[in-house]
């Protein structure tokens, strides 16, 4: 926490007038809870990677890095590249340089602030509630295509372990398993400013204690792909709030319609959402929520 405050008052020493402008708000400011992963949203805040300086953007991949585990750093790489693949990647305009850093608040070890990295299929959102309490909901990833499959990059690939591992559970299920499990209708992670959990009540799909052995590991790896993410210290804080594998309200549901890949799961407990969702195998929007605590609302 200390680190990331020193990284993000360096940036905003760095930032000119203009950028200053962009880059900097008020804790309070509206759009520090406004999210989304459309390519060139109207709406989106902060200042793009294309208008930093090599010095500036070093800084806020310091940022990222002090955030995220070290694949989970990769993966964000990994996505703007797949979506700047169609154009010139060396061009200023390119859609990998066009993700924004946005801070808001004043970075210190006492006061309260968080920060936002966003762009096409991202949303990474980080809030420090008095320098040093952690919240990093709403997380989304996603990706089109989720594999590189010609040119000097083919082979870069995401998300490989969400589909995979997603698969293996539900192809682990039996039948009767299966029936309490699957979902009448797909959903998808949605851009909710704030989460309604009576739309998701009474939860779906089969209980964790319905699971066998094997398959309650195989579940808790999952969710663990996902908090995986951001880097263990973070996660054990969040953690040791309010428990992220709780087994006790866990819930699993998913809709599929190929052997080949699970169009869509939710992993439910009574205070978190995982959703992943995968149209026509190749894909992918998945997200992380807290129900109250999105943005730290449940910590401020």
């Amino acid at each position: 926490a200390a680190a990331m405050a020193q990284t993000a008052n360096r940036l905003l020493a760095s930032y000119d007038a203009d950028q200053n402008k962009k880059a900097a708000f008020p804790f309070d400011h509206k759009s520090r809870e406004t999210w989304h992963f459309f390519p060139n949203w109207s709406n989106r805040t902060g200042i793009a990677l294309n208008q930093l300086s090599e010095t500036q953007r070093a800084a806020t991949k310091e940022l990222l890095n002090l955030l995220l585990s070290s694949e989970a750093f990769q993966e964000q790489e990994n996505i703007r590249l797949i979506h700047g693949l169609k154009k010139d990647l060396a061009a200023p305009d390119n859609p990998r340089h066009l993700y924004h850093l946005a801070i808001f608040g004043k970075p210190s070890g006492k006061s309260t602030w968080g920060w936002s990295y966003e762009g096409h299929h991202l949303s990474l959102n980080c809030t420090l509630v008095e320098g040093r309490h952690f919240a990093v909901t709403p997380s989304f990833w996603g990706s089109s295509p989720v594999m590189i499959t010609k040119g000097p990059q083919k082979g870069v690939e995401v998300f490989k372990k969400e589909r995979e591992m997603g698969l293996a559970f539900v192809n682990s299920l039996a039948p009767e398993q299966k029936k309490r499990a699957v979902l009448d209708k797909r959903k998808g992670p949605g851009t909710a400013t704030r989460l309604n959990r009576n739309a998701y009540m009474p939860q779906a799909g089969i209980r964790f204690a319905e699971l066998n052995k094997s398959q309650k590991i195989k579940l808790l790896s999952l969710v663990r792909v996902y908090a995986g993410k951001y880097r263990p210290d973070v996660i054990r804080q969040i953690d040791g709030r309010k428990k992220i594998q709780d087994t006790s309200s866990m819930t699993f549901a998913y809709v599929s319609d190929s052997d080949k890949y699970v169009r869509h799961y939710r992993i439910q407990t009574k205070d978190y959402l995982i959703e992943f969702d995968n149209g026509g195998g190749n894909h992918v929007h998945s997200a992380w929520r807290d129900f109250d605590g999105d943005f730290g609302r449940d910590l401020i």
